[in-house]
């Protein structure tokens, strides 16, 4: 059975579709459609998951520019929501590649660049497109690329959304969620 044989990143047959998609890859552009047309040609080709992760990995790898690796990791994203709603194997082949691809891609990112690889991991997170020990492993790892950059404030953004902070230090007032909608200023009626 083909099943048994576990995927060790360099395959003895070689894969028919690998230049079409090295090449579909350095075409890809940042543009919504450009991301899912690649990602349903994927789909497509989910017999070969395993393959198209490798390749992916490779090419994310080799990106030089962090908003390139950044457009790769979107197209990751793509895939794997897509594939874990269809129940196809792109989702586990791809997230399989994220240990490796994800760090690197962080540990050359801006800050921007990371806080948007950051929100992808987080996403994956919630809504399960990761097994969680994989996000745990891949966040580990992005906490492992050295101290964090001069330029990060020393309360994380979220700390200070939470404490009710607006800039210039003012408390905000919190909106009751059933208000929301409810067309203005005075009492409901």
């Amino acid at each position: 059975s083909h099943r048994s044989r576990a995927w060790s990143g360099s395959s003895t047959m070689p894969w028919s579709k690998e230049k079409d998609f090295r090449e579909k890859l350095s075409k890809l552009s940042e543009s919504q459609q450009s991301i899912q047309t690649l990602s349903h040609w994927v789909a497509f080709h989910k017999a070969n998951a395993a393959h198209a992760a490798n390749v992916w990995a490779d090419e994310a790898q080799r990106a030089a520019d962090p908003h390139r690796q950044l457009l790769l990791v979107y197209l990751a994203n793509d895939v794997m929501q897509n594939s874990r709603r269809k129940g196809t194997p792109c989702a586990d082949a791809f997230a399989s590649q994220m240990a490796t691809v994800l760090p690197a891609a962080h540990a050359a990112a801006t800050p921007t660049v990371r806080a948007k690889l950051e929100r992808l991991l987080s996403i994956w997170e919630e809504r399960a497109v990761m097994p969680a020990p994989q996000v745990a492993e891949v966040r580990a790892a992005l906490g492992g690329e050295g101290p964090p950059p001069a330029s990060a404030p020393a309360v994380p953004p979220d700390s200070q959304q939470a404490a009710g902070l607006q800039a210039g230090g003012q408390q905000k007032r919190p909106r009751p969620a059933d208000d929301a909608g409810a067309g203005g200023g005075g009492g409901g009626g």
